[in-house]
């Protein structure tokens, strides 16, 4: 049975849905603050005025599905910088390729995380209390890890496993077996972390990590992440080549097309059942298009094809 690659929506371990209506608690957690808070007159309509809606209260009470729905979460500038952290943190939907200014969105990220009340006025947990994290913080924490690893920082264990959709125990257990070893933070109280081109390297060896999705200037960087794909010695032919089309084709065919290279080739190299014939010219095309070590790619490809056959006999 012929294996299929995980759909580009499913990357996300939730939907826009459950974030939007997470984003929706948090906001309503700020309106319970500022109708608690505010100047002794008036404070209630500053608080609808905050929400874009006029409410009975501000505060949680169990299943607060019907108020949630009734916030025009849309208009807020909070849920385009959330949609845009959640696009960047699974490399999905319209952020991806439209040269959003990601820098700007780790403040902005940076300050939902540390400046959004944990919780609303009677001390309900919001879904951004650090305490008892929800989805929107798991979202959040996954962009400042991506976004940490793209800059050359260093990541805790914690920030690979989100990466890498593992749990953390898992994580240290692959880095031991790996001979990867974690060094002290920097500053005082911080966790301890694996070297930026380690964490690299380790996830480019995971089945569920993708690679971040370059532009721009950033465009040159692409070269090492390909390289860096066909030379990890943990990392399947097939889940490389899948990586480095996520990461050089940004969905499209053109470099393909332009080496000569037919589609169904790459489906059926992709494909754990996939017949194909040996052709060292067209593999050769295939790894400059994509930005490959062309003798380490040729030689993965072939080893694989032939594995293949041998399998089926």
């Amino acid at each position: 049975m012929t294996k299929s690659r995980k759909p580009m929506e499913n990357r996300a371990p939730f939907t826009r849905e459950e974030i939007s209506m997470e984003v929706r608690r948090a906001a309503l957690g700020m309106a319970s603050m500022i109708a608690a808070f505010g100047q002794m007159q008036g404070q209630l309509e500053v608080a609808a005025q905050y929400l874009g809606v006029e409410l009975n209260d501000y505060d949680y009470h169990g299943d607060d599905t019907d108020k949630l729905m009734g916030i025009p979460i849309e208009k807020h500038f909070l849920h385009r910088v959330v949609m845009d952290a959640y696009d960047h943190a699974y490399q999905v939907g319209p952020a991806v390729t439209e040269g959003v200014d990601w820098d700007e969105r780790a403040h902005e990220v940076a300050g939902i995380l540390s400046g959004f009340p944990q919780t609303d006025y009677n001390g309900e947990p919001s879904p951004l209390d650090r305490l008892n994290p929800q989805k929107l913080r798991q979202v959040l924490d996954t962009f400042n890890a991506r976004y940490m690893l793209d800059i050359g920082l260093d990541l805790t264990i914690a920030e690979l496993a989100l990466l890498a959709n593992m749990g953390e125990s898992a994580v240290r257990t692959s880095l031991s077996n790996e001979g990867i070893k974690t060094i002290v933070g920097t500053m005082k109280g911080e966790k301890n972390q694996v070297r930026n081109e380690e964490a690299m390297t380790w996830l480019l060896g995971r089945r569920n990590f993708v690679p971040t999705k370059r532009f721009g200037e950033q465009a040159d960087n692409v070269s090492d992440v390909i390289r860096s794909l066909f030379n990890s010695d943990s990392l399947p032919f097939e889940v490389a080549l899948t990586k480095a089309l996520k990461t050089t084709t940004s969905g499209g065919d053109e470099p393909l097309q332009q080496a000569g290279i037919d589609p169904r080739f790459v489906e059926e190299l992709l494909s754990p059942n996939g017949s194909v014939d040996v052709d060292v010219a067209k593999l050769e095309r295939l790894a400059v298009a994509l930005q490959a070590p062309v003798p380490i790619f040729v030689g993965k490809a072939v080893t694989a094809i032939l594995t293949r056959r041998e399998a089926d006999t």
